[in-house]
């Protein structure tokens, strides 16, 4: 049965979405230094995104990583430095109030898209905006009295950062991003690797934690693939409509394997930004019609 690009859409950033929501349990799991899951995840998702290009494209692999050219090298340091700032705040605060801050980026996208794209921020947006920026503050507040600031602040940075990925890739739709996302993980690497030699701290991972590792690799590299080929099919819009998914199986799945269970105002907190993006997703789509 043939199916239409829309619902390609749909299915393809659906199913990316739901293989990336073990990730955060995954990376506490390995019960390791910063710099050292840093490390070992930007290895992994260089291997296993190259691995899936292999697969995809054959012989014509390395043209595929050739035509990102300077903008898909800039994505990849961008995307990078989110991922440096996302790994800190799994390791600093609660997977709940990281995955919740996280599902900010597309409101930071569009101010961004706004800015420098000169791109229409429709009245929705901004009343979004200031809905969702109230809530974070209120869960950072939280944090705070619990000590946890310094997560939830690597979460917004990571946020922005990926907003800033999400920018670009924006106005070079024309063009496969996915090898930008392998390259990324060589970015990760290159920043995380003097640091682990300046700092003194261990390469190594204890083998119990392997596997997690490994699962993690194949999850997040099958997740970003996935996730950065839906949005040529599907309305950026509708995107937004499925990417809180991710925070809610993600902060479930934290609770049921780590027992680490959201505080009261990080639930509200939660549902209040998760309702404000299918919102306005749902508005966006109805007012493009």
């Amino acid at each position: 049965m043939q199916i239409s690009d829309h619902l390609k859409g749909i299915l393809i950033t659906t199913l990316g979405v739901i293989i990336l929501s073990p990730d955060a349990t995954l990376m506490r799991l390995l019960n390791a230094e910063t710099l050292t899951v840093l490390f070992w995840r930007g290895l992994t998702l260089f291997v296993g995104i190259s691995i899936l290009m292999l697969i995809m494209y054959r012989q014509d692999t390395l043209k595929q990583f050739i035509k990102i050219g300077k903008p898909g090298i800039l994505i990849a340091f961008v995307f990078a430095f989110s991922t440096f700032c996302f790994t800190t705040a799994i390791l600093n605060t609660s997977i709940s109030n990281t995955l919740v801050i996280i599902s900010t980026s597309p409101m930071f996208a569009a101010l961004l898209s706004w800015i420098f794209l000169k791109e229409k921020v429709k009245l929705i947006t901004w009343i979004a905006m200031i809905i969702i920026l109230a809530s974070i503050a209120a869960i950072m507040s939280d944090s705070a009295s619990e000590g946890n600031l310094f997560g939830d602040l690597s979460a917004l940075a990571s946020s922005i950062f990926m907003a800033i990925s999400f920018t670009i890739m924006r106005r070079q739709k024309n063009i496969n991003m996915v090898p930008a996302m392998a390259m990324s993980g060589v970015a990760v690497m290159l920043i995380s690797t003097p640091l682990l030699i300046g700092t003194g701290t261990t390469f190594l991972i204890a083998s119990s934690a392997v596997p997690y590792l490994i699962a993690a690799g194949i999850f997040t590299s099958v997740a970003f693939a996935l996730i950065t080929l839906g949005p040529r099919y599907m309305p950026a819009p509708e995107v937004g409509l499925i990417m809180p998914l991710e925070t809610v199986l993600g902060s479930y799945l934290g609770w049921i394997f780590l027992q680490e269970e959201p505080s009261r105002l990080t639930i509200v907190g939660g549902i209040v930004v998760i309702a404000t993006l299918i919102i306005h997703a749902w508005l966006s789509l109805k007012t493009d019609e």
